[in-house]
């Protein structure tokens, strides 16, 4: 029996989805428990070490991928200018922010705003006509939102938000990641996941490692403790490496419309 095309085209269509979720889930949880890793980390490290040490390791990770990966190994020329704007948003913006702000926050508080990003991505998307957004999709998104900012609501008469620098800085570090995924996705269709995860690795850890560069040099790295360290070099491996390229690698495959709700997950899992 000859099987329709159409219902051959819906079955594959299905099934590629669902690995994309199951793939955001694994992201999620990935994110959600790096979080409280990052924050006991933070207990011992001051924020620009630890950010610009895992970077560095994550390049080099990243390095030795591309290579035994083989060809393509390079980035066309026509695609750098968009390739040093990921880079620079993903590395350097996002990660200062985003560690200046946990130091700042809960790792329950972070992984919240970390949450509104969806908002964000939708925003921009819209706001740049780069895709329409559904009705259901702003309801979904804005329900979402709603429910995780009544965790930072003071009990009492006049419900006053407990909400501080720390919080403020995480909620921006939220936008620049959407912005970051508007910027990257087209170089994650383009080319091998190896490829555009080293190169907006590498282009992005310089002036992350200019920033860090001062304090790196400050810490003992040789008096840290075997479970420190081999915490620093998981963080780097699971949750920046594999974490970030499922992530670029979702929002290639189904758009950053369909693929940033799925970050909401990361609030469950907090």
């Amino acid at each position: 029996m000859l099987r329709d095309p159409m219902t051959a085209e819906r079955s594959r269509r299905a099934s590629g989805d669902a690995l994309v979720e199951i793939a955001l889930l694994t992201m999620c949880v990935l994110w959600a428990l790096n979080v409280v890793g990052l924050k006991w980390l933070l207990g011992i490290l001051p924020p620009a070490a630890l950010s610009g040490s895992r970077f560095l390791i994550v390049s080099a990770i990243a390095i030795v991928i591309l290579w035994v990966g083989g060809r393509p190994r390079t980035v066309s020329r026509a695609d750098w200018p968009r390739l040093l704007a990921a880079g620079f948003l993903g590395v350097a913006v996002y990660q200062v922010i985003f560690m200046e702000g946990l130091d700042r926050s809960s790792a329950f508080a972070a992984n919240l705003l970390q949450g509104t990003e969806p908002l964000f991505a939708l925003l921009l998307l819209s706001g740049g006509r780069v895709s329409r957004i559904s009705p259901r999709q702003w309801l979904g998104v804005l329900v979402a939102i709603a429910g995780a900012a009544l965790f930072f609501l003071e009990p009492g008469a006049t419900l006053q938000m407990q909400f501080g620098r720390g919080d403020a800085l995480n909620l921006l570090g939220a936008f620049v990641f959407a912005l970051y995924g508007l910027v990257s996705a087209p170089l994650f269709a383009r080319y091998p996941g190896r490829v555009a995860m080293a190169w907006s690795m590498i282009v992005g850890t310089v002036p992350l490692f200019l920033w860090s560069r001062s304090s790196l040099l400050a810490v003992d790295w040789r008096a840290l403790r075997p479970g420190v360290l081999g915490a620093l070099l998981l963080s780097a491996l699971l949750p920046l490496y594999v974490g970030m390229w499922i992530w670029n690698w979702a929002v290639a495959r189904k758009g950053l419309d369909r693929s940033a709700p799925g970050r909401l997950r990361g609030e469950v899992a907090a």
